[in-house]
């Protein structure tokens, strides 16, 4: 079950390889040209899976701040292709590109000289050859053993979604509080909002010689899994539940009056008052950490406090 379970997988990220490999810098080139053209809405559309892929890339979009839509093929046949116009960008997904649904609203789409831009395992299928541009987003390999089920190519669909959504903020100048207004309610938009020094936990600061016993005694009472090492003024270092484990382990006898400053992190990671909390979470994923401290914008040794895992559940 395993090496089924690691060769769907593997499979998969071929498809993305190769997918990669075949995006050419025109290719980019011509799709930003297209985005930065369109003044009207931005249309997603696909049948079966591909359609669940169309509505994820559309919600994305969405949450941009900018006006796009998600089109039922069938539907559009029946009176929802009606609103589109000129100025609209359409994005067609299909795997084989011979969708039945998907080339009737290509045909309508170019009818009323919207641009299209298709996403389909290969550049020879009839969707393909009728578009404005067309992008390797797909895979003739799927990662069952029977080669059916759709799985690489709607991965390959979804990555290039997402690429395609990156290029279109990067054209918006989307930032990040535009998307926190967009979440009201999500920890996504809140985290990207929230200034970093109203959400603090407040830790003990033991000085350099505090022997070990004492400092387990300071990270009980404290309830976020740290101590800081040095005063209110001058950041000397760091000590966490980890750092005291792991000085208890090399030396289970004598533990107690080894001083801080032996166990310490000298260069604790830290980041300014000024940032937000989704500053803080990137940091913490790219360095692995648990605790960020926390310091005046305008003095990097007078300790704020700190922000930890501990505490971001709680929020």
């Amino acid at each position: 079950m395993h090496s089924l379970i690691s060769n769907s997988m593997s499979l998969q990220i071929g498809a993305l390889q190769n997918m990669q490999r075949q995006l050419t810098t025109t290719q980019s080139e011509v799709l930003m040209d297209l985005i930065q053209r369109q003044t009207g809405q931005i249309i997603f559309s696909g049948i079966g899976k591909s359609g669940h892929i169309a509505h994820k890339i559309t919600s994305s979009i969405k949450s941009l701040g900018i006006n796009a839509t998600f089109l039922h093929a069938s539907e559009a046949m029946h009176g929802d292709i009606g609103p589109l116009k000129h100025h609209d960008l359409a994005f067609l997904i299909s795997n084989s590109g011979e969708t039945p649904e998907i080339l009737a609203l290509q045909y309508q789409l170019k009818q009323r000289k919207i641009p299209t831009i298709t996403l389909t395992r290969n550049h020879t299928n009839s969707v393909a050859m009728q578009a404005d541009l067309n992008l390797i987003a797909g895979s003739s390999i799927e990662a069952d053993s029977d080669s059916i089920l759709p799985t690489s190519s709607t991965t390959c669909a979804l990555v290039m979604g997402d690429a395609i959504t990156i290029a279109i903020a990067k054209n918006h100048a989307f930032s990040k509080t535009v998307f926190a207004k967009n979440h009201p309610h999500g920890n996504l938009g809140l985290n990207a909002l929230k200034p970093l020094k109203t959400q603090l936990q407040s830790v003990p600061i033991i000085n350099t010689d505090t022997p070990l016993q004492q400092v387990l005694s300071q990270l009980l009472s404290g309830h976020q899994g740290c101590v800081l090492v040095g005063s209110q003024q001058q950041l000397q270092g760091l000590i966490t539940e980890g750092d005291l484990n792991r000085a208890i382990s090399r030396n289970p006898q004598h533990w107690q009056n080894i001083p801080a400053k032996e166990i310490m992190s000298v260069n604790p990671i830290t980041l300014n008052d000024n940032h937000t909390v989704h500053d803080a979470e990137q940091l913490m994923q790219q360095h692995n950490i648990n605790t960020i401290v926390i310091v005046y914008h305008n003095n990097i040794q007078h300790i704020s406090g700190v922000y930890t895992r501990i505490y971001r559940k709680k929020i």
